[in-house]
């Protein structure tokens, strides 16, 4: 069972639909296991390590690999990320005693379970020491690694605070700083675009550590990887072991000077920026088609949304996929799916009821200097149920989670007063939460204005929980609409 609340959350309004979201969502998380779909991926056949057999999950187009192990002296496991664990506990369980070291490090918080890698806990969104330090044993595994060894890369959604080290000259709290304008303007390219030239990690850096051992990259981000056909992509990324792209420093500079939030950078980073440094440019692209070293995503989210389609329609719903969304603010995702069901539920397009309307990818919330804990499919779904409550008498259910069980800070960046608080993953709602809200007293349109969704849901009973997943898959948004009476 993913959701661990299930029970409460179905113990009051419309508790069929409910149940029915939850189904939903719950199909559709299960479908994106890493631990699972990593085991689809690797095995040992005859003294041979095999990697392969699905080809949906080959990045690189090099094909199936088949290594032998008589070959292989060490085999190291390195990465970070929200949700790496599962697959490092894939790993160790396919290795076994042939595994000779690892190092990853997960979000704080996690129950640790690996007994062969080890695991250091840092902080997310915004990176702490222990993100740091977490990095630096990273890189001592990178650097035992020699010709005849072979390297399992993890990285994950949520790396990009987990796995950082400063570039020489800067301090955490710079990098800090980035991370928390991010946040201020729900704009995660600062993190993206900034860390890059700022992490001695990022961009591709901790790959050049590795060669010439041989390297296998599993890699767990929420976008869809197209794959290469053996050629290296120019189009770089947040994800630690993916090829920088070619060089782009003064790019950069020209693209930074133009966001809302260049001024508010600590002046020091402004300065290094301006000084095109070549410490600050990234690593260059050539090297990495040298690098014996392959790529492979065992999940991605649209088997998530296949998944969740297809259990909507065993339920006796069509399923429809409405696209995946990036860097939409949660509450223009509302508008857009609750004007959709509107036009559902009174004229039967551009989809006939009973449907359930389905969306992911990642959503935003600019929070400013707001106090709230929440989340952005918290927010959503408060949203929705705000919208939704003139269509009285239409029976529908909103459940949105993201799937890697953490949605938004939890309490990091809240100002106290939330002691012993649990993450919530997303929440749920139908007709019934906007009036219950008003009966205990909880004005949800001044709590949405505080970004404050956490605390109202879990006053509802209709805040979902599950802890950490393991899954990264984005956000999961299902709108349920029941057949017209």
């Amino acid at each position: 069972m993913i959701v661990k609340n299930r029970e409460e959350v179905l113990s009051h309004g419309n508790s069929r639909g409910r149940e029915l979201v939850v189904d939903i969502i719950e199909a559709g998380l299960a479908a994106v296991d890493p631990y699972a779909n990593t085991r689809k991926l690797i095995r040992i056949e005859d003294g041979q390590l095999r990697i392969g057999g699905s080809p949906e999950m080959d990045i690189s187009g090099l094909g199936d690999e088949e290594i032998e192990l008589s070959q292989i002296q060490n085999i190291y496991v390195l990465g970070a990320g929200k949700t790496v664990q599962k697959q490092a506990k894939a790993l160790e369980d396919i290795l076994g005693d042939r595994l000779t070291a690892g190092a990853i490090t997960v979000k704080k918080g996690e129950q640790i379970y690996l007994k062969r890698i080890e695991v250091t806990e840092g902080a997310h969104p915004v990176p702490d020491e222990n993100s740091v330090a977490g990095a630096r044993k990273i890189v001592k595994i990178a650097q035992r690694a020699k010709e005849k060894d072979l390297v399992f890369t993890l990285f994950s959604s949520g790396a990009s605070s987990l796995f950082v080290i400063p570039m020489e000259g800067h301090t955490l709290e710079e990098v800090q700083t980035v991370y928390r304008l991010a946040i201020k303007h729900g704009d995660m390219r600062a993190i993206w675009r900034m860390m890059k030239h700022f992490s001695a990690v990022g961009g591709g850096r901790i790959m050049t550590l590795i060669p010439p051992a041989r390297m296998v990259n599993l890699l767990m981000a929420i976008r869809n990887f197209e794959p290469w056909r053996g050629r290296i992509p120019e189009a770089g990324s947040w994800i630690a072991s993916w090829p920088p792209g070619p060089r782009c420093l003064a790019d950069s500079l020209r693209e930074l000077k133009a966001m809302a939030w260049w001024e508010d950078l600590p002046a020091s980073m402004r300065s290094a920026l301006e000084s095109q440094a070549p410490k600050f440019e990234v690593p260059e692209l050539e090297n990495f088609r040298q690098f014996k070293s392959s790529y492979w995503q065992p999940v991605n989210n649209r088997q998530m949304f296949e998944a969740a389609k297809r259990k909507a329609e065993e339920l006796g719903y069509q399923g429809v996929v409405l696209g995946t969304w990036w860097e939409v603010q949660s509450n223009d995702a509302a508008k857009i799916m609750v004007g959709i069901a509107e036009e559902c539920v009174r004229y039967a397009t551009p989809f006939e009821p009973p449907v359930a309307l389905l969306s992911g990818g990642e959503m935003t919330v600019p929070v400013g200097n707001a106090t709230g804990v929440g989340g952005r499919n918290q927010e959503f779904a408060l949203r929705a149920a705000v919208r939704f409550s003139t269509l009285k008498g239409s029976g529908i259910v909103v459940g949105s989670v993201d799937s890697d069980g953490t949605d938004g800070p939890g309490t990091q960046l809240a100002d106290g007063g939330a002691g012993g608080f649990r993450c919530l993953a997303g929440g749920i709602v139908d007709e019934t939460t906007l009036p219950t809200a008003r009966a205990l007293g909880i004005d949800l349109d001044a709590e949405l204005r505080n970004h404050n969704s956490s605390l109202p849901l879990l006053k509802l009973k209709s805040g979902i929980y599950t802890g950490n997943t393991g899954i990264v898959g984005g956000d999961l948004r299902v709108l349920l609409i029941p057949r017209r009476s």
